[in-house]
């Protein structure tokens, strides 16, 4: 169906209640002070100098929790940040001096890094896309979110492999083009000739209005370059067909929120109930209009109980042409036609839909910001609309870098080729003949790639082997095989254009140094550190932290009802019938009534049972019946039949233990023995002035 073709976003449905309370963002971060705080000298590393600026930047990249700053910090978290700081930085210097970066293999780990990070391979996009093309798209689709626009379009389909169809599809739409352009009604013709079924009837009218981001790019600018009541003019071509475009209104958008009142009118009922609904909604109308408050009457009369709670606040925005966007809902049309011909603050008449009767409030109404909208914006560009944008900048940045295509030598490659086809037929370049397999194809960096040299990479790479043969799917090949060596030359100088990237592949950098230089001075050493007798020493030292779990034996009585579970506590309880048989006559948990709800002996840890026991009942004794309490659906009363209580292990049954114990406590103290080696090696210095003053505001 064209319609759902054309719009990206899927389709919203009727909304009359939001539940909860909205989203809210976390208080932004206390500025950084001014003046002379930034600037001070807080902290000496060795050879390293950091002022509080620096420090505060480093906690926000690297430990920041719920928006806090470091300026909001205590004095002793703010000195605890400062000496994990001060340990990274020791390590990194101390691996640059030891000249880990020179080594091969960490030269190569950085270099695919880097890699990974500006330019991943297709689909990822990495640092030079998110920067080069992402970002601004992102600002180009908000500030073009400014307006709302309600469209109407002709659609004229065609099969697009077929050259015969395209021409008769855009002799027609050039048509009804023209008629339009001489005064023809727009709508008539929509009904009359448009082959979109889903806007066909509604003279072509997209049933909401749209904003940038929703629909086809090449229909979207089309519509943004088109004033009110005015038609584009040109035709707008789209991958199955042509499109007229007719703009019917273009508006401010604005995020309103609203509340309302329904007064439901039940499925299926008759007149009088009807008309009992109305009246009901029209004295809830009268009361707001004599100046009772509107929340106070939407607790008492509204239907939509979720909302009613609220006093009828919907808690979330709504946009005409989002929708609210965190449900992918809409309103009902009538509903949201007249909630924006109000006022802040005002309220409207009475609204009937097949859910009942409304009234409506707008209660405030804002424009976008920026900030808010980015990161939904971003997510929604990259999963909609990213993939071509991508491709044709790969495309400019393999052109830019040395691709030169022959294009006589290109037409006669595609004569030969059935355009119909993919790579995944047999034989699909057996029409290319030996001459022609040795002519030039194109040219990168000054090498000449043949015809034949491209037929055998494409059979030698999977990921070409089911390349359709048509004219794009052809020269988008060519521009692959070149895509990561181009996109690679084109990401050299990222460090010198973004600082922002030049600091993320340094903290690559000295983590990748870190890793190298710990990896010999603490995890080789602890992995030749521990043997049977260390272990057997260790656990002699801390014998009483190694203790058996409790083992229980129980029964278990199961009922699906409340009443009933009372009742057989009550008669476990007082003994008049063995628990046992009550067991066996009445628990309904599959296969235990033969056994007379009899659990074998076993620990928490492989009984859920047993722990649910433990849970309510740290210190069981045997013969204990536990009340009855909720569990899978039912009610479980349980007798403790026996229990084998916590004792201390030995040695073999704590072995696994003790020796992650020691390997943990073995690590803490070889991490500790090098951080005072190399606070002995390198200066350390906090400026407690300094520090003091920061965390002041000063």
């Amino acid at each position: 169906m064209f319609g759902l073709a054309l719009l990206v976003c899927s389709s919203a449905v009727p909304l009359f209640a939001q539940g909860g309370k909205p989203p809210r963002k976390p208080a932004p971060a206390p500025e950084v002070p001014a003046g002379k705080s930034a600037s001070a000298p807080l902290l000496d590393v060795g050879r390293e100098k950091y002022t509080v600026g620096q420090i505060a930047d480093a906690y926000k990249r690297n430990a920041n929790r719920g928006g806090k700053s470091f300026y909001s910090l205590s004095a002793d978290s703010a000195m605890e940040f400062l000496n994990l700081f001060a340990n990274y930085r020791l390590k990194v210097q101390a691996a640059l001096d030891a000249g880990v970066d020179k080594r091969p293999e960490v030269v190569d780990d950085l270099r695919k890094n880097r890699i990974d990070l500006a330019v991943p391979a297709s689909p990822n996009s990495g640092y030079l896309i998110e920067r080069k093309v992402v970002d601004p798209a992102v600002e180009r689709i908000f500030k073009r979110r400014d307006d709302e626009l309600l469209l109407a379009l002709i659609y004229v389909a065609m099969r697009p492999n077929e050259p015969a169809d395209t021409l008769r599809a855009y002799q027609k739409a050039v048509r009804l083009f023209q008629s339009v352009h001489a005064g023809a009604d727009f709508a008539a013709i929509a009904r009359d000739s448009s082959d979109d079924p889903s806007t066909r009837e509604g003279g072509g009218r997209l049933p909401s209005y749209i904003t940038a981001g929703m629909i086809l790019p090449s229909i979207e600018d089309a519509a943004y370059e088109t004033k009110t009541g005015q038609v584009y003019p040109g035709l707008v071509r789209v991958p199955a067909g042509f499109v007229i475009v007719k703009v019917l209104d273009r508006s401010t958008r604005y995020k309103v929120r609203a509340a309302h009142i329904l007064v439901a009118v039940p499925p299926n009922s008759d007149s009088g109930a009807g008309d009992a609904s109305r009246r009901k909604a029209e004295e809830a109308l009268a009361r707001i209009r004599k100046g009772e408050d509107f929340a106070k009457v939407a607790k008492e009369v509204s239907d939509d109980k979720v909302s009613g709670e609220n006093g009828g606040d919907f808690l979330v925005y709504y946009t005409r042409s989002l929708g609210f966007e965190a449900k992918n809902a809409k309103l009902e049309p009538a509903i949201e036609e007249s909630l924006y011909r109000l006022k802040d603050g005002e309220v409207s008449n009475i609204i009937k839909t097949q859910y009942g009767y409304h009234i409506v409030k707008r209660l405030e109404s804002r424009r976008p910001t920026f900030e808010e909208e980015k990161e939904t914006i971003r997510q929604f560009y990259k999963q909609r609309l990213l993939a071509e944008d991508r491709a044709q900048f790969v495309r400019s940045i393999v052109e830019k870098h040395g691709m030169r295509v022959n294009e006589d030598i290109f037409g006669q490659m595609l004569a030969a080729l059935n355009q119909n086809a993919t790579t995944a037929d047999t034989g699909w370049a057996g029409g290319i003949g030996r001459g022609l397999r040795g002519e030039t194809l194109y040219n990168y960096g000054g090498v000449n790639y043949t015809v034949g040299s491209w037929i055998d990479t494409v059979k030698a790479q999977p990921e070409l082997h089911s390349l359709a043969l048509s004219r794009t799917g052809v020269r988008n090949s060519l521009y692959s095989l070149h895509e990561q060596e181009a996109m690679i030359d084109e990401a050299k100088n990222l460090e010198t254009e973004y600082p922002e990237f030049a600091t993320l592949m340094q903290e690559f950098r000295d983590g990748i140094l870190i890793f190298n230089l710990e990896d010999e001075m603490v995890w080789k050493r602890l992995n030749q550190g521990y043997d049977d007798a260390k272990g057997r020493a260790y656990y002699e030292k801390h014998r009483s932290k190694y203790m058996t779990p409790p083992k229980l034996g129980l029964t278990e009585i199961l009922v699906y009802k409340e009443d009933e579970a009372k009742k057989l506590y009550e008669q476990g309880k007082s003994g008049s019938v063995p628990f046992d048989t009550l067991a066996a006559q009445n628990t309904q948990r599959q296969g235990y009534r033969e056994r007379a709800g009899h659990w074998e002996p076993a620990i928490a840890k492989n009984a859920d049972l047993v722990k649910q026991v433990l849970d309510r009942q740290p210190n069981p004794k045997v013969g204990d019946i536990l009340a009855p309490f909720s569990y899978q659906g039912g009610y479980s009363i349980i007798k403790v039949n026996s229990v084998e209580p916590a004792r201390e292990m030995t040695y073999d049954e704590a072995k696994t233990e003790v020796q992650g114990d020691y390997v943990e406590d073995y690590q803490k103290q070889l991490q500790k023995e090098w951080l005072d080696t190399l606070r002995l090696k390198y200066h350390v210095k906090i400026n407690d002035q300094t520090l003091r003053a920061a965390l002041a505001g000063k």
